[in-house]
Protein backbone atom coordinates (compact mmCIF):
# COMPACT_ATOMS: atom_id res chain seq x y z
CA UNK A 1 0.00 0.00 0.00
CA UNK A 2 2.09 3.29 -0.52
CA UNK A 3 1.02 5.27 1.99
CA UNK A 4 1.01 9.10 1.36
CA UNK A 5 -0.35 10.39 4.53
CA UNK A 6 0.09 9.15 8.51
CA UNK A 7 -1.29 11.19 11.30
CA UNK A 8 -0.89 9.70 14.93
CA UNK A 9 -2.05 12.61 17.76
CA UNK A 10 -1.74 12.00 21.68
CA UNK A 11 -3.86 14.24 23.45
CA UNK A 12 -2.24 15.23 26.56
CA UNK A 13 -4.54 14.50 29.72
CA UNK A 14 -2.34 16.46 32.05
CA UNK A 15 -2.44 19.52 30.23
CA UNK A 16 -6.05 20.01 31.46
CA UNK A 17 -7.64 18.39 27.92
CA UNK A 18 -9.82 15.28 28.84
CA UNK A 19 -10.04 13.03 25.70
CA UNK A 20 -12.04 10.09 24.69
CA UNK A 21 -10.24 7.26 21.78
CA UNK A 22 -11.99 5.10 19.73
CA UNK A 23 -9.32 2.07 18.57
CA UNK A 24 -11.14 -0.62 17.66
CA UNK A 25 -14.87 -0.90 16.21
CA UNK A 26 -14.98 -4.90 16.72
CA UNK A 27 -18.20 -4.67 18.55
CA UNK A 28 -20.06 -3.88 15.98
CA UNK A 29 -23.14 -1.76 15.43
CA UNK A 30 -24.59 -0.62 18.75
CA UNK A 31 -27.20 1.61 20.56
CA UNK A 32 -29.17 4.12 19.13
CA UNK A 33 -28.72 5.66 23.04
CA UNK A 34 -26.31 7.71 23.73
CA UNK A 35 -23.17 6.19 25.26
CA UNK A 36 -20.42 7.80 28.01
CA UNK A 37 -17.53 5.79 25.98
CA UNK A 38 -17.17 4.20 22.59
CA UNK A 39 -15.54 1.48 23.34
CA UNK A 40 -15.54 -0.91 20.36
CA UNK A 41 -19.27 0.24 18.65
CA UNK A 42 -20.68 2.46 16.29
CA UNK A 43 -24.07 3.38 15.41
CA UNK A 44 -24.13 2.38 11.71
CA UNK A 45 -21.83 1.50 8.66
CA UNK A 46 -22.16 1.60 4.92
CA UNK A 47 -19.01 -0.53 3.26
CA UNK A 48 -16.59 -0.07 5.46
CA UNK A 49 -15.21 -3.51 6.94
CA UNK A 50 -14.61 -2.82 10.85
CA UNK A 51 -13.60 -6.70 11.35
CA UNK A 52 -10.75 -6.86 9.09
CA UNK A 53 -7.68 -5.80 11.15
CA UNK A 54 -7.68 -5.92 14.55
CA UNK A 55 -8.19 -2.00 15.46
CA UNK A 56 -8.52 -0.44 12.09
CA UNK A 57 -11.57 0.51 9.43
CA UNK A 58 -11.10 -0.74 5.91
CA UNK A 59 -13.28 -0.21 2.69
CA UNK A 60 -15.38 -2.97 2.26
CA UNK A 61 -14.75 -5.55 -0.03
CA UNK A 62 -16.98 -5.15 -3.25
CA UNK A 63 -19.91 -7.87 -3.21
CA UNK A 64 -19.84 -8.48 -6.69
CA UNK A 65 -15.88 -10.35 -6.52
CA UNK A 66 -15.39 -10.41 -10.59
CA UNK A 67 -15.69 -14.39 -11.52
CA UNK A 68 -13.90 -16.20 -14.29
CA UNK A 69 -14.61 -19.30 -16.07
CA UNK A 70 -11.57 -21.37 -16.95
CA UNK A 71 -13.93 -24.34 -17.57
CA UNK A 72 -17.75 -25.01 -17.66
CA UNK A 73 -17.26 -28.90 -18.92
CA UNK A 74 -14.38 -30.40 -16.63
CA UNK A 75 -16.13 -33.24 -15.58
CA UNK A 76 -16.18 -34.03 -11.65
CA UNK A 77 -12.60 -32.20 -11.07
CA UNK A 78 -11.58 -33.52 -8.07
CA UNK A 79 -8.06 -32.46 -8.20
CA UNK A 80 -6.99 -28.62 -9.00
CA UNK A 81 -3.29 -27.16 -7.78
CA UNK A 82 -1.72 -23.96 -8.82
CA UNK A 83 1.83 -24.73 -10.77
CA UNK A 84 3.87 -22.98 -13.30
CA UNK A 85 3.79 -25.80 -15.45
CA UNK A 86 5.68 -24.21 -18.70
CA UNK A 87 8.28 -22.48 -16.85
CA UNK A 88 6.86 -18.40 -18.23
CA UNK A 89 5.68 -15.99 -15.97
CA UNK A 90 2.52 -16.97 -15.29
CA UNK A 91 0.74 -19.61 -12.91
CA UNK A 92 -1.14 -22.58 -14.72
CA UNK A 93 -3.36 -25.20 -13.07
CA UNK A 94 -3.45 -28.82 -12.62
CA UNK A 95 -6.20 -30.95 -12.82
CA UNK A 96 -7.61 -34.54 -12.07
CA UNK A 97 -11.63 -34.88 -13.63
CA UNK A 98 -13.20 -37.71 -12.15
CA UNK A 99 -15.63 -38.58 -14.75
CA UNK A 100 -13.65 -37.47 -17.23
CA UNK A 101 -11.02 -39.97 -16.72
CA UNK A 102 -8.90 -36.97 -17.79
CA UNK A 103 -5.53 -35.74 -16.02
CA UNK A 104 -4.72 -32.42 -17.74
CA UNK A 105 -3.60 -28.67 -17.20
CA UNK A 106 -4.86 -25.45 -18.15
CA UNK A 107 -2.07 -23.26 -19.67
CA UNK A 108 -2.50 -19.64 -18.50
CA UNK A 109 -2.16 -17.49 -21.62
CA UNK A 110 -1.24 -14.34 -19.52
CA UNK A 111 -3.34 -12.31 -17.04
CA UNK A 112 -5.81 -15.55 -16.18
CA UNK A 113 -8.16 -13.93 -18.81
CA UNK A 114 -7.78 -17.00 -21.58
CA UNK A 115 -6.50 -20.58 -21.04
CA UNK A 116 -5.73 -23.41 -23.14
CA UNK A 117 -6.59 -26.73 -21.72
CA UNK A 118 -4.03 -29.47 -22.76
CA UNK A 119 -4.56 -33.46 -21.76
CA UNK A 120 -2.12 -35.73 -20.29
CA UNK A 121 -4.14 -38.71 -19.69
CA UNK A 122 -7.77 -39.37 -21.25
CA UNK A 123 -7.15 -42.92 -19.95
CA UNK A 124 -7.05 -42.63 -16.10
CA UNK A 125 -10.13 -44.41 -15.13
CA UNK A 126 -11.36 -42.40 -11.90
CA UNK A 127 -8.09 -39.65 -11.79
CA UNK A 128 -8.72 -38.44 -8.57
CA UNK A 129 -5.22 -36.62 -7.52
CA UNK A 130 -2.69 -34.82 -9.80
CA UNK A 131 0.77 -33.07 -8.66
CA UNK A 132 3.31 -31.19 -10.53
CA UNK A 133 6.99 -32.22 -9.65
CA UNK A 134 10.27 -33.20 -12.02
CA UNK A 135 10.90 -36.40 -10.79
CA UNK A 136 13.84 -37.45 -13.01
CA UNK A 137 15.63 -34.17 -12.37
CA UNK A 138 16.16 -32.78 -16.00
CA UNK A 139 14.49 -29.37 -15.50
CA UNK A 140 10.89 -30.04 -16.67
CA UNK A 141 7.89 -30.68 -14.50
CA UNK A 142 6.36 -33.85 -14.80
CA UNK A 143 2.82 -34.87 -13.22
CA UNK A 144 2.09 -37.72 -10.47
CA UNK A 145 -1.55 -39.01 -10.42
CA UNK A 146 -3.57 -41.48 -9.20
CA UNK A 147 -6.48 -43.60 -10.72
CA UNK A 148 -8.87 -44.53 -8.30
CA UNK A 149 -11.05 -47.05 -10.47
CA UNK A 150 -7.63 -48.72 -11.66
CA UNK A 151 -6.30 -48.70 -8.41
CA UNK A 152 -2.95 -47.06 -10.10
CA UNK A 153 0.08 -44.72 -9.21
CA UNK A 154 1.45 -43.11 -12.25
CA UNK A 155 3.77 -40.27 -13.26
CA UNK A 156 3.84 -38.71 -16.40
CA UNK A 157 7.30 -37.68 -17.86
CA UNK A 158 7.22 -34.33 -19.75
CA UNK A 159 9.93 -34.58 -22.60
CA UNK A 160 9.96 -30.71 -22.63
CA UNK A 161 7.24 -30.68 -25.24
CA UNK A 162 3.93 -29.39 -23.30
CA UNK A 163 1.26 -31.84 -25.23
CA UNK A 164 3.94 -35.18 -25.46
CA UNK A 165 3.62 -37.14 -22.07
CA UNK A 166 5.14 -40.42 -21.68
CA UNK A 167 3.25 -42.38 -18.71
CA UNK A 168 4.86 -44.26 -16.58
CA UNK A 169 3.38 -46.71 -14.11
CA UNK A 170 4.95 -46.94 -10.02
CA UNK A 171 2.65 -48.73 -8.46
CA UNK A 172 -0.88 -50.72 -8.00
CA UNK A 173 -2.26 -48.71 -4.78
CA UNK A 174 -5.81 -50.21 -3.80
CA UNK A 175 -8.50 -47.07 -4.27
CA UNK A 176 -5.48 -44.58 -4.39
CA UNK A 177 -6.38 -41.07 -2.81
CA UNK A 178 -4.04 -38.65 -2.39
CA UNK A 179 0.11 -38.33 -3.44
CA UNK A 180 1.97 -35.74 -2.27
CA UNK A 181 5.63 -35.56 -3.99
CA UNK A 182 8.56 -34.19 -2.50
CA UNK A 183 12.34 -34.14 -2.07
CA UNK A 184 13.28 -35.28 1.29
CA UNK A 185 17.13 -35.34 2.01
CA UNK A 186 18.07 -35.00 -1.27
CA UNK A 187 15.51 -37.88 -2.95
CA UNK A 188 12.30 -37.80 -4.77
CA UNK A 189 9.57 -39.17 -2.59
CA UNK A 190 5.49 -39.86 -2.79
CA UNK A 191 3.41 -39.98 0.15
CA UNK A 192 0.42 -42.14 -0.87
CA UNK A 193 -2.60 -43.04 0.31
CA UNK A 194 -4.67 -46.31 0.07
CA UNK A 195 -8.44 -44.99 0.56
CA UNK A 196 -9.70 -48.89 0.93
CA UNK A 197 -7.34 -50.21 3.09
CA UNK A 198 -6.39 -47.03 5.00
CA UNK A 199 -2.75 -47.48 4.58
CA UNK A 200 0.31 -44.95 4.11
CA UNK A 201 2.84 -45.72 1.95
CA UNK A 202 6.03 -43.93 0.98
CA UNK A 203 7.63 -44.44 -2.54
CA UNK A 204 11.57 -43.25 -2.98
CA UNK A 205 13.02 -42.77 -6.33
CA UNK A 206 16.15 -44.20 -7.17
CA UNK A 207 16.77 -41.73 -11.15
CA UNK A 208 18.90 -43.30 -13.52
CA UNK A 209 19.79 -41.94 -17.06
CA UNK A 210 17.02 -43.50 -18.73
CA UNK A 211 14.87 -44.65 -16.05
CA UNK A 212 13.51 -44.22 -12.32
CA UNK A 213 12.87 -47.09 -9.73
CA UNK A 214 10.89 -46.97 -7.10
CA UNK A 215 10.95 -48.24 -3.71
CA UNK A 216 7.95 -48.88 -1.57
CA UNK A 217 7.71 -48.14 2.69
CA UNK A 218 4.25 -49.04 4.11
CA UNK A 219 4.06 -46.50 7.45
CA UNK A 220 3.03 -48.50 10.47
CA UNK A 221 -0.48 -48.39 11.60
CA UNK A 222 -3.83 -48.40 10.07
CA UNK A 223 -6.01 -45.24 9.00
CA UNK A 224 -9.64 -46.00 8.12
CA UNK A 225 -10.76 -44.74 5.05
CA UNK A 226 -7.95 -42.26 4.64
CA UNK A 227 -9.55 -39.32 2.95
CA UNK A 228 -6.54 -36.60 3.13
CA UNK A 229 -3.02 -36.40 3.80
CA UNK A 230 -0.25 -33.99 4.21
CA UNK A 231 3.12 -33.32 5.33
CA UNK A 232 5.27 -30.88 7.20
CA UNK A 233 7.70 -30.56 10.03
CA UNK A 234 5.19 -30.43 12.26
CA UNK A 235 7.31 -30.52 15.86
CA UNK A 236 10.20 -27.97 14.55
CA UNK A 237 12.65 -30.98 15.03
CA UNK A 238 14.04 -30.92 11.28
CA UNK A 239 12.29 -34.13 9.90
CA UNK A 240 8.90 -34.35 8.08
CA UNK A 241 5.31 -35.48 9.88
CA UNK A 242 2.62 -36.50 8.57
CA UNK A 243 -1.30 -35.53 9.60
CA UNK A 244 -4.26 -37.55 8.64
CA UNK A 245 -7.86 -37.16 8.09
CA UNK A 246 -9.38 -40.95 8.70
CA UNK A 247 -12.67 -40.66 7.04
CA UNK A 248 -14.40 -43.89 9.19
CA UNK A 249 -12.77 -43.17 12.40
CA UNK A 250 -14.22 -39.63 12.23
CA UNK A 251 -10.55 -39.05 13.90
CA UNK A 252 -7.53 -36.67 12.70
CA UNK A 253 -4.32 -38.39 13.52
CA UNK A 254 0.06 -36.48 13.58
CA UNK A 255 2.29 -39.14 12.87
CA UNK A 256 5.18 -37.62 14.41
CA UNK A 257 8.58 -39.04 12.32
CA UNK A 258 10.77 -41.00 14.83
CA UNK A 259 12.84 -42.52 11.52
CA UNK A 260 11.71 -41.72 8.18
CA UNK A 261 10.42 -44.49 6.58
CA UNK A 262 10.10 -46.92 9.11
CA UNK A 263 9.23 -45.71 12.73
CA UNK A 264 6.48 -43.05 13.16
CA UNK A 265 4.45 -42.37 16.53
CA UNK A 266 0.47 -42.07 15.61
CA UNK A 267 -0.96 -38.67 18.39
CA UNK A 268 -4.80 -39.05 17.79
CA UNK A 269 -5.29 -35.19 17.55
CA UNK A 270 -9.23 -35.27 17.66
CA UNK A 271 -11.65 -38.42 17.61
CA UNK A 272 -14.98 -36.66 17.24
CA UNK A 273 -14.50 -34.95 13.94
CA UNK A 274 -17.42 -36.72 11.43
CA UNK A 275 -16.00 -37.39 7.92
CA UNK A 276 -13.13 -34.94 8.00
CA UNK A 277 -12.67 -34.66 4.33
CA UNK A 278 -9.61 -32.63 3.43
CA UNK A 279 -6.46 -31.99 6.07
CA UNK A 280 -3.80 -29.23 5.35
CA UNK A 281 -1.05 -27.83 7.57
CA UNK A 282 0.36 -23.94 7.60
CA UNK A 283 1.22 -21.23 9.90
CA UNK A 284 -2.50 -20.68 10.56
CA UNK A 285 -1.46 -17.60 13.71
CA UNK A 286 1.51 -15.57 13.85
CA UNK A 287 4.31 -17.86 15.32
CA UNK A 288 5.76 -19.26 12.65
CA UNK A 289 4.70 -23.00 13.72
CA UNK A 290 2.32 -25.37 11.52
CA UNK A 291 -1.31 -25.88 12.41
CA UNK A 292 -3.78 -27.61 10.72
CA UNK A 293 -7.22 -26.70 9.16
CA UNK A 294 -9.49 -29.50 8.14
CA UNK A 295 -13.32 -29.65 7.14
CA UNK A 296 -15.60 -32.04 8.64
CA UNK A 297 -18.43 -32.89 5.99
CA UNK A 298 -20.95 -33.83 8.43
CA UNK A 299 -20.68 -31.00 10.74
CA UNK A 300 -21.11 -28.71 7.81
CA UNK A 301 -17.89 -26.89 9.75
CA UNK A 302 -14.03 -25.67 9.22
CA UNK A 303 -11.70 -25.96 11.94
CA UNK A 304 -8.23 -24.94 13.01
CA UNK A 305 -5.97 -26.81 15.82
CA UNK A 306 -3.14 -24.34 17.07
CA UNK A 307 -0.05 -25.94 17.18
CA UNK A 308 1.55 -25.55 20.67
CA UNK A 309 4.35 -27.65 19.95
CA UNK A 310 3.14 -29.34 23.73
CA UNK A 311 -0.45 -29.82 22.55
CA UNK A 312 -3.52 -28.61 20.27
CA UNK A 313 -6.42 -26.28 20.82
CA UNK A 314 -9.37 -26.68 18.49
CA UNK A 315 -11.32 -23.65 16.84
CA UNK A 316 -14.24 -23.58 14.79
CA UNK A 317 -13.94 -21.28 11.94
CA UNK A 318 -17.53 -21.89 10.92
CA UNK A 319 -20.13 -24.58 11.54
CA UNK A 320 -22.46 -23.43 8.43
CA UNK A 321 -20.55 -24.39 5.43
CA UNK A 322 -22.96 -27.16 4.11
CA UNK A 323 -20.99 -30.30 3.29
CA UNK A 324 -17.31 -28.73 3.84
CA UNK A 325 -15.37 -30.95 1.71
CA UNK A 326 -12.04 -29.24 0.55
CA UNK A 327 -9.71 -27.00 2.89
CA UNK A 328 -6.11 -24.68 1.76
CA UNK A 329 -4.45 -22.22 3.96
CA UNK A 330 -3.09 -19.17 2.58
CA UNK A 331 -2.62 -15.53 2.85
CA UNK A 332 -5.58 -13.86 0.22
CA UNK A 333 -4.49 -10.09 1.13
CA UNK A 334 -0.76 -10.57 1.69
CA UNK A 335 -1.05 -8.04 4.16
CA UNK A 336 1.57 -9.13 6.54
CA UNK A 337 -0.40 -9.07 9.68
CA UNK A 338 0.77 -12.07 10.51
CA UNK A 339 -2.60 -14.10 10.45
CA UNK A 340 -3.23 -16.29 7.47
CA UNK A 341 -6.48 -17.29 5.73
CA UNK A 342 -9.07 -20.03 5.05
CA UNK A 343 -10.56 -21.00 1.86
CA UNK A 344 -13.08 -23.64 2.03
CA UNK A 345 -15.56 -25.48 -0.16
CA UNK A 346 -19.20 -26.42 0.27
CA UNK A 347 -20.19 -29.33 -1.25
CA UNK A 348 -23.99 -29.12 -0.53
CA UNK A 349 -24.19 -25.20 -0.19
CA UNK A 350 -22.16 -25.15 -3.79
CA UNK A 351 -20.13 -22.41 -2.34
CA UNK A 352 -16.49 -21.22 -2.27
CA UNK A 353 -15.49 -18.78 0.96
CA UNK A 354 -12.91 -17.32 1.99
CA UNK A 355 -12.42 -16.66 6.14
CA UNK A 356 -10.40 -13.78 6.79
CA UNK A 357 -8.03 -14.48 9.87
CA UNK A 358 -8.43 -11.54 12.71
CA UNK A 359 -7.12 -13.12 15.47
CA UNK A 360 -7.49 -16.44 17.23
CA UNK A 361 -11.36 -16.13 17.20
CA UNK A 362 -12.11 -14.00 15.00
CA UNK A 363 -12.48 -14.43 11.14
CA UNK A 364 -14.51 -12.32 8.51
CA UNK A 365 -16.38 -14.40 5.99
CA UNK A 366 -16.75 -13.55 2.24
CA UNK A 367 -18.58 -16.24 0.18
CA UNK A 368 -16.49 -15.95 -3.55
CA UNK A 369 -19.78 -17.20 -5.46
CA UNK A 370 -22.15 -20.07 -6.45
CA UNK A 371 -20.00 -23.33 -7.61
CA UNK A 372 -22.22 -26.42 -7.43
CA UNK A 373 -20.61 -30.02 -5.79
CA UNK A 374 -17.54 -27.13 -4.83
CA UNK A 375 -14.82 -29.96 -3.75
CA UNK A 376 -11.40 -28.46 -4.19
CA UNK A 377 -10.21 -25.09 -3.76
CA UNK A 378 -6.61 -23.51 -4.12
CA UNK A 379 -5.20 -19.70 -3.89
CA UNK A 380 -2.58 -18.83 -6.41
CA UNK A 381 -1.68 -15.25 -8.29
CA UNK A 382 -3.16 -15.65 -11.36
CA UNK A 383 -4.26 -12.58 -12.67
CA UNK A 384 -2.39 -8.93 -12.71
CA UNK A 385 -4.69 -7.82 -9.90
CA UNK A 386 -2.55 -7.73 -6.55
CA UNK A 387 -2.98 -10.65 -3.82
CA UNK A 388 -4.07 -13.95 -4.26
CA UNK A 389 -7.14 -15.14 -6.57
CA UNK A 390 -9.33 -17.90 -5.00
CA UNK A 391 -9.79 -21.20 -7.49
CA UNK A 392 -12.76 -23.50 -6.92
CA UNK A 393 -13.09 -26.71 -8.45
CA UNK A 394 -16.27 -28.73 -8.78
CA UNK A 395 -15.41 -32.19 -7.93
CA UNK A 396 -19.01 -33.79 -8.10
CA UNK A 397 -20.06 -31.15 -10.77
CA UNK A 398 -18.40 -29.86 -13.77
CA UNK A 399 -16.77 -26.46 -13.58
CA UNK A 400 -13.53 -24.63 -12.42
CA UNK A 401 -13.72 -20.92 -11.78
CA UNK A 402 -11.46 -18.38 -10.28
CA UNK A 403 -12.35 -15.17 -7.77
CA UNK A 404 -9.80 -12.17 -7.72
CA UNK A 405 -11.17 -10.90 -4.25
CA UNK A 406 -8.77 -8.16 -3.67
CA UNK A 407 -11.06 -5.52 -4.82
CA UNK A 408 -12.38 -2.71 -2.63
CA UNK A 409 -15.57 -0.82 -2.82
CA UNK A 410 -15.29 2.43 -3.86
CA UNK A 411 -16.54 5.15 -0.96
CA UNK A 412 -18.16 4.05 2.23
CA UNK A 413 -19.24 5.43 5.49
CA UNK A 414 -19.37 4.70 9.44
CA UNK A 415 -21.29 6.53 12.31
CA UNK A 416 -20.15 6.10 15.48
CA UNK A 417 -22.29 6.17 18.62
CA UNK A 418 -23.51 9.41 20.33
CA UNK A 419 -21.07 10.51 22.70
CA UNK A 420 -22.72 11.64 26.04
CA UNK A 421 -20.57 14.01 28.30
CA UNK A 422 -23.26 14.48 31.02
CA UNK A 423 -22.56 17.87 31.06
CA UNK A 424 -22.13 20.69 28.12
CA UNK A 425 -18.30 20.29 27.07
CA UNK A 426 -16.08 23.01 24.95
CA UNK A 427 -15.28 20.14 22.16
CA UNK A 428 -11.84 21.40 21.69
CA UNK A 429 -10.43 18.68 18.86
CA UNK A 430 -10.45 16.13 16.63
CA UNK A 431 -7.58 13.63 15.80
CA UNK A 432 -6.71 10.88 13.98
CA UNK A 433 -4.58 8.13 13.16
CA UNK A 434 -4.69 6.57 9.64
CA UNK A 435 -3.01 5.31 6.17
CA UNK A 436 -3.84 6.85 3.30
CA UNK A 437 -2.84 5.53 -0.52
CA UNK A 438 -2.57 7.37 -3.16
CA UNK A 439 -6.11 8.25 -5.12
CA UNK A 440 -7.81 7.92 -1.66
CA UNK A 441 -9.52 9.51 0.73
CA UNK A 442 -10.40 9.96 4.38
CA UNK A 443 -12.36 12.54 6.17
CA UNK A 444 -14.49 13.32 9.26
CA UNK A 445 -17.35 14.78 10.16
CA UNK A 446 -19.05 16.26 13.39
CA UNK A 447 -21.53 17.25 14.91
CA UNK A 448 -22.73 18.34 18.59
CA UNK A 449 -26.21 19.31 20.26
CA UNK A 450 -27.96 19.22 23.31
CA UNK A 451 -30.83 17.06 22.54
CA UNK A 452 -29.44 13.49 21.31
CA UNK A 453 -32.96 12.88 19.24
CA UNK A 454 -31.97 15.78 16.71
CA UNK A 455 -28.25 16.28 16.35
CA UNK A 456 -28.24 18.94 13.95
CA UNK A 457 -26.45 18.94 10.86
CA UNK A 458 -22.76 17.45 9.94
CA UNK A 459 -20.19 19.58 9.66
CA UNK A 460 -17.88 19.97 6.29
CA UNK A 461 -15.63 17.40 5.54
CA UNK A 462 -12.26 17.68 8.01
CA UNK A 463 -8.53 15.89 5.87
CA UNK A 464 -6.49 16.27 9.12
CA UNK A 465 -6.85 16.81 12.94
CA UNK A 466 -8.59 19.93 13.64
CA UNK A 467 -9.66 22.29 16.21
CA UNK A 468 -13.23 22.47 17.04
CA UNK A 469 -13.30 25.65 18.72
CA UNK A 470 -15.09 27.08 15.34
CA UNK A 471 -16.57 24.45 13.97
CA UNK A 472 -18.46 23.59 16.97
CA UNK A 473 -19.15 26.99 18.54
CA UNK A 474 -21.58 25.92 21.19
CA UNK A 475 -20.84 23.77 24.25
CA UNK A 476 -23.26 21.27 23.69
CA UNK A 477 -23.62 17.34 25.83
CA UNK A 478 -23.61 15.32 23.33
CA UNK A 479 -21.13 15.06 20.26
CA UNK A 480 -20.61 12.05 17.30
CA UNK A 481 -18.27 11.91 14.38
CA UNK A 482 -18.63 10.00 10.66
CA UNK A 483 -15.95 8.68 8.92
CA UNK A 484 -16.12 8.80 5.23
CA UNK A 485 -13.72 7.31 2.77
CA UNK A 486 -13.26 6.22 -0.99
CA UNK A 487 -10.43 5.16 -3.36
CA UNK A 488 -10.04 5.22 -7.25
CA UNK A 489 -8.15 2.50 -7.23
CA UNK A 490 -9.96 -0.82 -6.69
CA UNK A 491 -6.77 -2.51 -5.32
CA UNK A 492 -6.50 -0.21 -2.40
CA UNK A 493 -8.11 1.45 0.81
CA UNK A 494 -7.55 3.85 3.60
CA UNK A 495 -7.16 2.54 7.03
CA UNK A 496 -8.33 4.38 10.29
CA UNK A 497 -6.02 3.21 13.02
CA UNK A 498 -7.52 5.31 15.95
CA UNK A 499 -9.58 8.68 16.69
CA UNK A 500 -9.31 11.06 19.12
CA UNK A 501 -11.90 13.89 20.72
CA UNK A 502 -10.59 16.18 23.25
CA UNK A 503 -12.67 18.62 25.12
CA UNK A 504 -11.40 21.46 27.51
CA UNK A 505 -11.33 19.98 31.27
CA UNK A 506 -14.22 22.37 32.43
CA UNK A 507 -17.88 20.94 32.57
CA UNK A 508 -20.51 23.42 31.98
CA UNK A 509 -23.98 23.06 33.29
CA UNK A 510 -26.82 22.75 30.62
CA UNK A 511 -28.28 26.31 32.37
CA UNK A 512 -25.32 28.11 32.23
CA UNK A 513 -22.91 29.87 28.96
CA UNK A 514 -20.66 29.93 27.84
CA UNK A 515 -17.70 31.20 30.39
CA UNK A 516 -15.73 33.57 28.71
CA UNK A 517 -17.44 35.82 25.81
CA UNK A 518 -14.62 37.64 24.09
CA UNK A 519 -11.54 35.99 24.89
CA UNK A 520 -10.01 33.96 21.79
CA UNK A 521 -6.92 32.37 21.15
CA UNK A 522 -6.28 31.51 17.29
CA UNK A 523 -3.76 30.29 15.57
CA UNK A 524 -2.40 32.33 12.31
CA UNK A 525 0.06 30.46 10.66
CA UNK A 526 -0.33 26.71 8.75
CA UNK A 527 -0.46 24.10 10.84
CA UNK A 528 1.69 21.70 10.58
CA UNK A 529 3.89 24.70 11.30
CA UNK A 530 7.63 24.63 9.72
CA UNK A 531 9.98 27.76 11.16
CA UNK A 532 7.97 29.35 13.25
CA UNK A 533 3.97 29.53 15.13
CA UNK A 534 2.09 32.94 14.32
CA UNK A 535 -1.07 33.08 16.33
CA UNK A 536 -3.81 36.06 17.43
CA UNK A 537 -5.15 37.05 21.14
CA UNK A 538 -7.97 38.65 22.20
CA UNK A 539 -8.24 39.34 25.81
CA UNK A 540 -9.62 42.11 27.93
CA UNK A 541 -7.11 41.08 30.36
CA UNK A 542 -3.11 40.40 30.71
CA UNK A 543 -3.03 36.39 29.63
CA UNK A 544 0.02 34.00 29.88
CA UNK A 545 0.92 31.58 26.65
CA UNK A 546 2.42 28.58 26.96
CA UNK A 547 3.85 26.05 24.12
CA UNK A 548 3.52 22.50 26.25
CA UNK A 549 4.89 18.82 25.18
CA UNK A 550 3.30 15.66 25.19
CA UNK A 551 4.22 15.14 28.45
CA UNK A 552 3.58 18.36 29.77
CA UNK A 553 6.17 20.58 29.63
CA UNK A 554 6.60 23.87 29.30
CA UNK A 555 8.71 25.07 26.62
CA UNK A 556 8.11 28.35 25.96
CA UNK A 557 6.26 30.51 28.07
CA UNK A 558 5.20 34.76 26.81
CA UNK A 559 3.42 37.00 28.51
CA UNK A 560 0.26 38.71 26.30
CA UNK A 561 0.62 41.88 27.54
CA UNK A 562 -3.32 43.14 25.15
CA UNK A 563 -4.69 41.84 22.11
CA UNK A 564 -2.68 41.46 19.02
CA UNK A 565 -1.02 38.97 16.74
CA UNK A 566 2.77 37.57 18.14
CA UNK A 567 4.79 34.61 16.68
CA UNK A 568 7.79 32.45 17.94
CA UNK A 569 10.43 30.55 15.86
CA UNK A 570 10.24 26.86 16.25
CA UNK A 571 13.34 25.56 14.04
CA UNK A 572 14.98 23.96 17.17
CA UNK A 573 12.16 22.13 17.99
CA UNK A 574 11.95 18.51 17.66
CA UNK A 575 8.67 17.42 15.16
CA UNK A 576 5.80 16.59 17.23
CA UNK A 577 2.42 17.73 18.40
CA UNK A 578 2.79 20.29 21.01
CA UNK A 579 -0.29 22.03 22.54
CA UNK A 580 -0.63 26.14 22.67
CA UNK A 581 -2.42 27.29 25.70
CA UNK A 582 -3.21 30.52 27.03
CA UNK A 583 -4.82 31.40 30.62
CA UNK A 584 -7.57 33.90 30.54
CA UNK A 585 -9.65 34.75 32.90
CA UNK A 586 -7.79 32.08 34.70
CA UNK A 587 -9.94 29.43 31.66
CA UNK A 588 -7.58 27.64 30.25
CA UNK A 589 -8.04 27.40 26.31
CA UNK A 590 -6.14 25.29 23.95
CA UNK A 591 -4.90 25.02 20.37
CA UNK A 592 -3.18 21.74 18.59
CA UNK A 593 0.20 22.29 17.14
CA UNK A 594 2.10 20.12 14.64
CA UNK A 595 5.76 21.09 14.36
CA UNK A 596 7.26 19.40 11.01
Amino acid sequence: MAIVGCILILVLNSSGLSNETQSTWQGGAGEEIPVTSWDDSFLSTENINWFSTEGSLTLDYTENIPENLIDADAGAPYSVVAVNMDSDTDTDLLAASWSDDLVAWYRNNGNGDSWTLIEISSEFDGASCARAFDVNNDGYMDVVATAFYDDSLYWFESDSSEYLWIPHPIAEINGPGEVIPMRNNGQVQLLVTESYTGNLFIFKASVQPDTVYWSPYQIAGNYPGVSSIDVLDVDLDGDLDIVVAENNNSQITYLECITWYTEFEAHVIDSDIPHPMSIRLGNIDTDDVPDIAVCSFDNSAVYWYRNLLTGWEKHTVTDSLWGASGVTICDITQNEDGWHNIVAAGCYDGEVRWFEHTSVDEWNEYIMGELPGATAPCATELDAVPGLEIVGAAGVGDAIKFWSPGFYADEGELTSSILDGQVRRLWAGISWSAEIPVDSTLSIQVRGSDNWEDMGSWSEELYEPTELYEILTDTTRYFQYKVLMSSADSTETPVLNQITLSWDDVGIEETTEPAFPGHSLHLISPNPAMNSIEFSVISTDIASVKLLDLTGRVIEEFTIPDSGTYSFQTGELAPGLYFLQTDMKDIPAYRIVVIN
